[in-house]
């Protein structure tokens, strides 16, 4: 029994050299490896958050800058902006009235936008810088208080939030 074993034992060994043996003379003189991954198209602002504080409000109806939105997208093309306000396109006062001031919008070249009617949507329109420094354009925002001159007193604001997308 003893010789049976050591006879299984060796062929055993026999055959784990020889598959081992047969591994090793399979290389070859090169490797390939394939890889990918996708970066998504993405715009981004670097504007943060603005304030002005100070605005003109009386009869004559001045359109005042209320700050640049700063934009870079990586798709080599305008961004597509979305802008809402908190007031529903007002300035609202922060009187024991609540007094309202109606404004337009303007971006860039592009006047008279009411934001009364719900969010506004700038599409394929924002200039946007491209490359990989990082480098942003820049849209000028202001607005036109549409007042008369006769509004009640107080201290009128608005939020205005601008949405940043790639197209």
């Amino acid at each position: 029994m003893h010789t049976l074993l050591k006879s299984l034992l060796i062929a055993s060994t026999v055959l784990s050299l020889q598959a081992t043996a047969e591994v090793v003379d399979a290389t070859s003189s090169e490797a390939k490896y394939f890889f990918e991954g996708t970066v998504e198209p993405i715009c981004k602002t670097s504007s943060g958050a603005n304030s002005v504080t100070g605005l003109t409000l009386d009869a004559s109806q001045t359109t005042q800058e209320i700050g640049t939105l700063d934009v870079w997208c990586n798709t080599n093309d305008n961004a597509t902006t979305e802008y809402s306000s908190a007031n529903g396109g007002y300035l609202v006062a922060d009187n024991s009235l609540g007094s309202k001031l109606a404004y337009t919008l303007s971006i860039g070249d592009k006047t008279g936008i009411d934001l009364q009617a719900g969010t506004y949507t700038h599409e394929k329109a924002t200039s946007a810088g491209t490359g990989d420094a990082g480098e942003t354009k820049s849209t000028l925002l202001k607005i036109t208080p549409l007042t008369n001159g006769l509004n009640e007193a107080g201290t009128y604001s608005d939020t205005i939030t601008v949405t940043v997308r790639a197209n």
